[in-house]
């Protein structure tokens, strides 16, 4: 498989790429209860959470769908959920048929906080593993979220807005966020994909030593006695392919869909889902041409 390395280092060498991220929201829980009633909702576990350690997680139906998945931080006292902006109402509905039985709030945030994200080419004196807890810094306006170090260093910058002195630049590649391998889905995509056909088991996302949560039966289920291959990939390739087409193996048999692209230039990275073991097969194509795999930046071990 093609070194990640050998792609991402070229692009960064003496790029500074700060982003602001559009796409993303800011749910804000407060409240004495906020992780208590968080720990009955979402698949990752609260208790992990510190104003030092942020948290990769999901909201699930009780079919174990993904409603929402976000990243956490400890900001102060409160709870930030990052997610796609167009599930912030969708999730705060969802979660307030909960919170009436606690003490803790819900506020869309949105308005109220930028996040800004940074890439930066890989420190050989960085650790190479890639965390299940994420390292997170407290600042006076604000909270970094460091989001992976491997194949490259991605940071999330949430801020109060009014004191936001961030400056963007070269937005075209914010398409390295793509190869960190831990989507958020959005609205369009709510309550169609298990957890781990985002390889959520392998990230931190989902503890299966927490206890009860929403879903918690059937995301167990499929762990452990499922027989879904489904899996996240990552592949890239140069020039315009047509991504509404299926991935196909070397015998043209439709083995699985984009989940998300972005480019930069012509090189086009893509996160996949798999029907099959990836090893299955030699070639995958799109549109009748051949993409190349990436390997992940994470180990495909089940974490507790």
């Amino acid at each position: 498989m093609t070194s990640l390395q050998d792609i991402i280092n070229p692009i960064l060498l003496n790029n500074d790429v700060v982003v602001k991220q559009q796409h993303l929201g800011v749910l804000r829980v407060t409240g004495v209860d906020a992780k208590k009633f968080l720990q009955g909702q979402i698949t990752c576990d609260i208790n992990k959470l510190t104003p030092d350690s942020g948290l990769y997680g999901a909201i699930c139906s009780i079919k174990g769908r993904i409603i929402t998945n976000f990243y956490l931080v400890q900001y102060n006292e409160d709870i930030l959920m990052l997610m796609a902006k167009d599930l912030v109402e969708k999730t705060t509905l969802h979660l307030k048929k909960y919170a009436v039985f606690f003490k803790t709030e819900l506020i869309d945030t949105q308005d109220k906080m930028t996040v800004y994200a940074s890439f930066s080419a890989q420190n050989e004196a960085q650790p190479s593993n890639h965390p299940e807890r994420f390292d997170t810094t407290q600042s006076e306006n604000g909270v970094t979220l460091t989001l992976c170090q491997k194949p490259l260093v991605m940071q999330w910058h949430i801020v109060e807005s009014e004191s936001a002195n961030l400056t963007e630049q070269n937005t075209h590649l914010s398409a390295l966020s793509i190869l960190d391998a831990r989507p958020l889905i959005c609205l369009e995509q709510s309550e169609t994909i298990l957890p781990q056909w985002l390889n959520m088991q392998s990230t931190g996302g989902i503890s299966f030593t927490k206890g009860c949560y929403t879903g918690q039966e059937i995301v167990a289920r499929m762990q452990y006695k499922g027989k879904s291959k489904k899996q996240l990939a990552l592949v890239t390739w140069d020039g315009l392919l047509d991504t509404t087409k299926d991935i196909t193996d070397a015998q043209g048999k439709s083995v699985g869909q984009i989940f998300a692209v972005a480019a930069i230039q012509s090189t086009h990275f893509a996160q996949i889902i798999l029907n099959i073991e990836p090893n299955e097969t030699e070639t995958l194509s799109l549109d009748n041409h051949v993409i190349t795999l990436l390997p992940l930046p994470y180990s495909l071990e089940t974490k507790k």
